[in-house]
């Protein structure tokens, strides 16, 4: 199990493109909940464990992975994406 700590969410949240009040609706908890749990300097305190389930997952499907050394933004690449070269053969 990954310990979050609350710079961990921050960094999250930031990779992702997100608002504290998006990440808050999309994993319906108060805005001010998101706010202490990221001011936390350590593992976040007091949070429910299952609010804080949901933020992690509201984060996870923006392609946030976390690991034990911080967290990284893993997108896939569009598989509908083609790029032609001029010249190539096909």
């Amino acid at each position: 199990m990954i310990r979050i700590t609350g710079g961990m969410l921050r960094a999250a949240r930031s990779l992702a493109g997100l608002s504290q009040q998006e990440v808050a609706d999309r994993a319906c908890v108060s805005r001010p909940s998101v706010t202490t749990w990221e001011g936390s300097s350590g593992s976040i305190p007091n949070a429910n464990a299952r609010a804080l389930d949901r933020v992690i997952a509201a984060l996870e499907a923006e392609g946030i992975e976390f690991r034990p050394n911080g967290v990284s933004l893993q997108r896939a690449v569009s598989t509908s994406t083609v790029i032609h070269s001029e010249g190539a053969v096909a």
